[in-house]
């Protein structure tokens, strides 16, 4: 069972359900007005989502599924994590990875493996992933790190074509395993590239990030979760965005792992995803 998360009221005695955990009340013309969506805890749980059956009365419903940090809306027959609307897409390009580029990183006692590089190889459909941005999605070449070489991971590397002002959002479902350090286990990392009237590229770390349960007071384990991120840069024509599980090669920790998870049902309903939203010229 699911209940909502909000009130909104002008009546000066407000009735919620003692399943609540905000009130807001705009009641004199207040401008506090807000909403709160209702939550699950993965998406098997949301109503009639594996039923052969539909329930028109349910369209428009929307949830909040907070272990993938993703909004599902019901259009009548399914369950969709994605709104479709078409207006707000044309200054946005979406990417999304494929049911077999899962890919991590782990540490063993003093070492770690290297960096890796994320993918985003689904095909490009209009309706869950679109380009509106022209943006070219190419092969990244990603340093090793340490003892390691360069090593090629396929569309990792996203070329923007239109000056402008982005806004880059980032999810990730992962998986974690093991004793992990905040300071000293692998990590997420988001890093632009921008090239230089010379031809060269200035390297620049945009955010690190980690999953939402990625360790209580350095301790984890074998857990489904997600990691997600957003940044905002300017970015001009022939700069690039690539986003990386980064491995601190040398730590202290033992036995951790980072996993940017991804399967047949986890591309279907909560891909991993790369969004570039453009604000202004």
């Amino acid at each position: 069972m699911a209940f909502s998360q909000v009130g909104i009221s002008k009546n000066p005695t407000v009735e919620i359900h003692n399943k609540a955990i905000l009130q807001v009340d705009g009641k004199y013309e207040g401008k506090n007005y807000g909403m709160m969506l209702p939550e699950v805890s993965a998406p098997e749980n949301l109503p009639l989502y594996s039923s052969a059956t539909s329930d028109s009365e349910m369209t428009g419903m929307m949830m909040f599924e907070k272990t993938h940090a993703t909004f599902y809306s019901y259009d009548g027959g399914k369950w969709n994590n994605e709104p479709t609307t078409a207006d707000f897409k044309l200054k946005q390009s979406r990417f999304l990875s494929n049911a077999d580029e899962e890919i991590g990183v782990a540490c063993v006692l003093l070492g770690c493996g290297r960096h890796v590089g994320l993918s985003f190889s689904a095909p490009v459909d209009g309706k869950q992933s679109y380009n509106s941005l022209n943006i070219t999605k190419e092969a990244a070449v990603v340093a090793g790190g340490g003892l390691y070489g360069d090593k090629t991971f396929n569309n990792s590397k996203f070329v923007i074509n239109e000056a402008g002002v982005y806004d880059i959002y980032l999810n990730v479902p992962s998986k974690t395993g093991g004793a992990v350090s905040l300071t000293s286990g692998p990590q997420y990392q988001l890093r632009a590239y921008l090239k230089q009237s010379n031809g060269s590229y200035n390297e620049v770390k945009l955010t690190t990030f980690f999953p939402d349960y990625y360790g209580i007071l350095g301790i984890g384990g074998d857990t489904n979760t997600a990691a997600f991120t957003t940044t905002r840069i300017r970015l001009n024509p022939g700069d690039y965005i690539v986003s990386r599980i980064h491995s601190p090669l040398a730590t202290v920790s033992v036995v951790v792992t980072l996993t940017a998870a991804t399967n047949a049902n986890i591309s279907k309903y909560y891909p991993r995803e790369i969004m570039f939203t453009k604000v202004s010229d």
